[in-house]
């Protein structure tokens, strides 16, 4: 005879994946909405600025005709930008559980990203000031790396044009390496810092269009190289962004002139 204990569990294991399931459907939906949102803002204006195109063609004023180009060209690029984030989000849940790690040399590739981000600090009239210890090696991720720092660059940019920032990498006390990204922007308030790491948040301004998945993903790729992520700021004050990894060679050095 069957004991109602006994049918009792896997109902209550239905139950709690039946919820499961709902939660999963809930976190689905709300993805598509914020998705399907953020690609139609920047798809209405590219309707228009084909339709101004359009409109000043049979005129023949080049003036015109140019500044209806340069639109279609804009909005084509804010529409390019979102759907290549998504790509990237795409990608990184793909690689995500299967990252790498190796020793590498986290000085040389601070050095690097620096080097490679000199003509966006210029076209944004950024002074680009670098301060790296050498020789620190850690166990991480190549591109993993690359995408943290080139996100944590860019949003210095945006948000500091015009003023200096500061790419530093130091070791800490605690043997660990600490990579800093500052810039003198208008800063967050307590309650951005607290959120802008997650999924779909971002601070609401005309220097920061996009989807808010920027710096979630790389708190997701510093959390899976087994660091730590992190913002200390006040509005008007700058922000100091700073990740934090294990350093495998915890030796102090002389900073580079």
């Amino acid at each position: 005879m069957t004991n109602a204990n006994d049918i009792d569990v896997p109902r209550a294991k239905l139950q709690a994946e039946l919820q499961e399931c709902k939660a999963a459907l809930r976190a689905r939906d709300a993805f598509i909405g914020a998705i399907s949102r953020e690609l139609n803002n920047p798809l209405a204006p590219v309707l228009l600025a084909v339709e101004r195109l359009r409109a000043v063609l049979p005129a023949g004023d080049s003036a015109r005709l140019n500044s209806a180009i340069t639109l279609v060209e804009n909005a084509t690029a804010a529409f390019e930008r979102r759907t290549r984030v998504l790509l990237d989000l795409t990608d990184m849940a793909a690689r995500l559980p299967s990252l790498t790690l190796v020793s590498l040399d986290l000085s040389s590739l601070a050095a690097a990203a620096a080097e490679r981000h000199a003509d966006m600090a210029r076209r944004a009239g950024c002074a680009l000031s670098v301060s790296i210890v050498p020789g620190v090696i850690v166990q991480a991720e190549p591109e993993a790396l690359h995408r943290v720092l080139n996100q944590l660059l860019t949003n210095a940019f945006r948000f500091g044009s015009g003023r200096p920032v500061g790419l530093e990498l130091a070791l800490s006390d605690s043997a660990r390496a600490v990579i800093t990204v500052h810039d003198q922007g208008p800063g967050l308030s307590e309650d951005d810092a607290g959120r802008i790491f997650g999924l779909f948040q971002h601070v609401r301004s005309p220097q920061a269009p996009g989807l808010g998945l920027g710096l979630w993903i790389a708190s997701q790729l510093v959390s899976a190289m087994g660091g730590i992520i992190g913002v200390k700021s006040d509005p008007g004050q700058g922000a100091h962004f700073h990740v934090s990894l294990p350093a495998c060679q915890p030796t102090h050095v002389a900073l580079s002139p």
